[in-house]
């Protein structure tokens, strides 16, 4: 009966590195297709291939993929996803990887699934004695945790990511008013602009060089522009996108227009730091009752205490 146990213990243990394996696989396999790629582009520069290497990453490549197919299917949705709001989630993150919802969904069922069915198996065999409501318990909370927590990780990357174009539109507006009263039109003002936003804010610059690239293949300005307001996930750009269809429309002065978009957005920076200031002694209040406050009491009353103790110990 020991002997059964301790095989079952190991085969629990051996699926969980299974799974743990599997996870790392993915995250493996997303690198390989960015180095691939990269890698590739070199090769086409330069005109030659090391064939062999080449053939042998891919054909590793093709098995992880067939798993994280196989895997993805479980909780990716259905067909037309490409155009729901599962593909403009990953464009609002910046993630514009082809295979990277495959990969995301693939984690998603091993954490959701896998993950929770491996640990119902080692409590069952290295714990028998716990009750079975608490072990579903356990289980269930592994399972929405792993559920829940690529989102989390997910929108926390969205989060960051607007946090850093919003910090860089007003900059961004005067760059394109000096453009623009320089003669330059919108569409190579915003050209213009992804250019020379590379090192200061690249996630900006990034998605005015796509606004850029849809209006040379044909697409109309508004379009791009609803378009880059959509990706961004920005509700500055967004005032901001609707200004420039506005005067696009009624023909307005963009100049001037921007000029006020622009010093309303650094009044809005403003106030965002001074509510942030505001904040802080609310934040601080926790931290200074649990750990300050009772530093200062146990050194301020601790020797009172300690000459009160000895003197009443003392016998008459």
């Amino acid at each position: 009966m020991s002997t059964m146990q301790d095989t079952l213990q190991i085969l629990t243990i051996v699926l969980s590195g299974a799974a743990v394996a599997s996870v790392v696989l993915v995250l493996y396999n997303l690198a390989v297709d960015n180095a691939l790629k990269k890698r590739l582009t070199q090769i086409v520069r330069q005109g030659r291939a090391p064939a062999e290497t080449f053939l042998s990453k891919t054909a590793n490549t093709h098995k992880v993929s067939s798993v994280i197919n196989i895997l993805s299917k479980l909780s990716l949705p259905e067909e037309g996803w490409q155009s729901s709001i599962v593909h403009i989630k990953f464009l609002q993150a910046g993630i514009r990887n082809k295979n990277a919802p495959q990969y995301y969904f693939a984690v998603k069922t091993l954490l959701t699934l896998v993950l929770p069915v491996v640990l119902a198996i080692f409590l069952h065999f290295t714990q028998p004695q716990n009750p079975f409501a608490y072990s579903m318990i356990f289980v269930l909370l592994t399972a929405a945790a792993g559920y829940y927590l690529p989102e989390l990780l997910l929108h926390f990357i969205t989060q960051k990511r607007i946090e850093r174009m919003r910090n860089s539109l007003p900059d961004m507006i005067d760059l394109m008013v000096i453009c623009t009263e320089s003669g330059m039109g919108i569409d190579a003002a915003i050209a213009r602009i992804s250019q020379e936003m590379v090192r200061t804010n690249p996630d900006l610059a990034q998605e005015f060089y796509l606004s850029a690239l849809e209006m040379r293949a044909g697409g109309t300005r508004i379009e791009a522009l609803r378009n880059l307001a959509l990706r961004s996930c920005l509700e500055d750009l967004d005032d901001l996108v609707s200004m420039l269809i506005q005067a696009e429309k009624f023909g307005t002065s963009l100049a001037e227009s921007l000029r006020v978009q622009s010093d309303m957005m650094r009044s809005r920076r403003s106030q965002r730091a001074e509510e942030l200031a505001a904040k802080i002694p609310v934040k601080m209040t926790v931290p200074l009752i649990l750990f300050i406050f009772p530093t200062i009491i146990m050194v301020l009353l601790g020797p009172a205490i300690i000459q009160m103790i000895q003197v009443f110990s003392k016998k008459p």
